[in-house]
């Protein structure tokens, strides 16, 4: 009788659940018709064949470099959670909680600035 450890079990499982996912996000994503329309390149609103020196609405930039600042908090902030039953100290919790005290005056000073507001 063969002895086959845990690890090469989960390994086939994962082989197999891998292959599957791509089998089925290949049958799935294979699309028929392409147009002119869906061929062309979209960035941000602009033509592909505009002229580049145009005017850029710098709300689109501002926005992005808000959702980058958010995204990399909640990458970080994620493993705080996941390991804050292992009996984090004082100190790193302070540190978090400044760190998010930091971000939400950010937050704050973008909606009185009037970042945020799309409306005007």
């Amino acid at each position: 009788m063969l002895n086959v450890g845990m690890g090469s079990v989960y390994l086939a499982i994962l082989l197999v659940v891998t292959l599957g996912l791509v089998l089925v996000g290949y049958l799935l994503g294979m699309k028929a018709n392409y147009s002119r329309e869906k061929l062309s390149t979209y960035e941000c609103g602009f033509e592909p064949m505009a002229s580049s020196r145009q005017a850029f609405c710098l709300r689109f930039f501002i926005l992005a470099i808000i959702f980058l600042v958010f995204d990399v908090e909640i990458a970080l902030l994620i493993p705080y959670v996941l390991t804050v039953g292992a009996g984090m100290g004082l100190y790193v919790r302070g540190l978090v909680f400044s760190f998010v005290v930091i971000l939400m005056l950010g937050l704050l000073h973008e909606y009185n600035e009037g970042s945020l507001d799309w409306m005007l």
